[in-house]
């Protein structure tokens, strides 16, 4: 059929406007699409950063019962595929959702146009004071969002089809009728563009005549008006959703955040008590070493006073014989007739007869010696004694190691002396920053444990040595030694392999607090039937504990 001028006009200025019908069509599912993308994205760094913030404070505490209850939360939003929380070792602390998408490798997404799973995947860091904790993947459904586009996009397509059909066919008869209502979708096509961004989508709906093709047309568009207001509906939904929730999370912020606050404070009580009681313990068990060592600190006294009063009796008895010969020169000097053949004169060399003087002479210079040396020994003792049984602080100072040792072997000498030796090997080593008091305590507590392992004729070594920063004191016996399956007990309170009566359990657990206060470690080695050697390690800067060499 041959058209004419006007007819191919009317026929070409349809197809244009056909063409400009799609073309804006296709433009406002493109804003649309833009939009919800935008939306999308907002939404989804929204919710992630929301939940980071509520989870922060569950995530430090490692509280994963909190955490599981905010994923579960979470997960009563029909929209949220699922939710993970990681830590910074990337360990999963609580997750909910899909399984699929759990097992499956987290990848984001910036766009809604690159989605390929059909969830779009976000995530926000967990942080404080620049340093990341953990991390919030979560996954939002976007299968509604597809699908109403699939169907914007599928009806778009059939209407541009049917629209170009109808114009080619009916051009000639309908050209000055479809030119009128293709001008009125096409001004409702720019109304719905602008209402996509203000939300009003009243007036861009297109009045319905009649039931032909373009009725049908405009049917299709007023459905699609319907679709973007259900859809800016639903985004306003989640909107005020997402507003309550961010105030439901806020409150549980809140709530957790005092809760913190009230743990905290019982916390540091508990720390306070816990403080004072093991000050309690270490002073029981100061007293009770001392008591220990009490006999025998006696007996070390009782020697010397022993001999020094012995000295003292002789010494009475020879200032006696003194008085005597000085009181009969000084009558001798008093007498003007004084000769050779006088009373006095006899008198005096009978006296001197009689009394060996010379002897007394010498034996009083060393009787005097002995009495110094024995009254330096019962000063040295006390002074020792009362260094170790002093009310401690916790005041530390520079000190030498080996005059630790030699003070503490001063004191439980005699509970050593009689049924094994002591070889000491102590090399010069730096001075080490200690509570000197506490640190006496520990190495009594060894030694006196080395010398209960010894039942006769044994020998305790103790040396020292400086390596790589660190001071080492080893105490070795050659003793009954300690079973294997007690060796990771040793340092438990209570737990002792004494006899009832003998040890209370708290010696080594007490001594193995106070070298930790100290940074530094107190190890143990042993074979049955071959001794024990326990090692103390102290570092000599205050800041560093020892490496791991040393502990093993």
């Amino acid at each position: 059929m041959q058209l004419s001028l006007r007819n191919k006009t009317i026929l070409g200025i349809a197809v244009i406007e056909a063409s400009l019908l799609l073309l804006l069509v296709f433009t406002a599912v493109d804003f649309m699409r833009s939009t919800m993308n935008e939306g999308l994205v907002k939404r989804a760094s929204t919710i992630t950063a929301l939940f980071a913030t509520t989870a922060k404070s569950a995530v430090l505490s490692y509280d994963l019962a909190s955490l599981e209850a905010y994923s579960n939360e979470l997960m009563k939003n029909p929209d949220i595929a699922y939710v993970r929380v990681i830590n910074s070792d990337n360990q999963i602390l609580a997750q909910a959702g899909r399984r699929k998408l759990l097992a499956s490798q987290f990848v984001p997404d910036e766009r809604l146009n690159l989605v390929s799973d059909g969830v779009f995947d976000s995530y926000a860091l967990i942080s404080e004071a620049e340093h990341t904790y953990g991390q919030v993947q979560l996954g939002i459904d976007i299968s509604s969002i597809e699908s109403s586009i699939k169907k914007i996009q599928n009806w778009t397509s059939s209407i541009a089809l049917i629209e170009m059909f109808l114009v080619a066919l009916f051009s000639f008869v309908l050209g000055t009728y479809l030119t009128r209502h293709l001008q009125g979708l096409r001004q409702a096509a720019k109304e719905i563009s602008k209402n996509v961004t203000s939300g009003e989508y009243t007036h861009s709906k297109i009045q319905i005549r009649g039931k032909d093709e373009l009725t049908e047309v405009a049917e299709a568009f007023n459905k699609l008006v319907i679709i973007l207001e259900q859809e800016h509906q639903r985004k306003e939904t989640y909107q005020n959703e997402l507003e309550v929730l961010n105030q439901t999370l806020e409150r549980n912020v809140q709530e957790r955040t005092s809760l913190l606050f009230e743990r905290n404070t019982q916390l540091e009580q508990s720390n306070q008590d816990l403080h004072e009681a093991q000050q309690q313990l270490v002073q029981a068990e100061k007293m009770a070493s001392v008591g220990q060592l009490a006999a025998g600190v006696a007996h070390e006294i009782n020697n010397p006073i022993s001999f020094v009063t012995s000295n003292l009796n002789s010494l009475r008895s020879y200032i006696d014989s003194y008085r005597q010969l000085s009181e009969q020169v000084v009558t001798l000097l008093s007498d003007e007739h004084v000769n050779i053949n006088s009373i006095h004169i006899q008198n005096l060399q009978k006296t001197h007869k009689i009394n060996d003087f010379c002897f007394l002479n010498d034996d009083t210079k060393d009787l005097l010696n002995e009495s110094i040396e024995g009254l330096t020994r019962v000063k040295n003792i006390v002074k020792d004694l009362k260094q170790f049984s002093r009310a401690d602080s916790d005041d530390k100072q520079w000190f030498d190691i080996n005059n630790c040792i030699t003070t503490t072997l001063n004191m439980v000498n005699n509970q050593l002396k009689y049924h094994c030796t002591i070889e000491k090997n102590l090399n010069p080593v730096p001075k080490v920053l200690i509570n000197v008091g506490k640190i006496i305590q520990v190495l009594t507590n060894l030694f006196i444990n080395a010398g209960q392992a010894i039942h006769e004729n044994g020998k305790i070594t103790v040396s020292t040595r400086y390596h790589n920063n660190c001071v080492i004191v080893s105490i070795e016996d050659n003793g009954s030694g300690i079973e294997p399956r007690y060796i990771d007990k040793l340092f438990d309170p209570f737990f002792t392999t004494k006899e009832e009566g003998v040890g209370t359990g708290l010696g080594l657990s007490i001594s193995y607090g106070i070298i930790n206060d100290h940074n530094g470690e107190l190890t143990v080695s042993s074979e049955i039937n071959k001794g024990s050697c326990f090692c103390i390690i102290l570092p000599t800067d205050e800041n560093k504990k020892p490496s791991e060499e040393y502990i093993q």
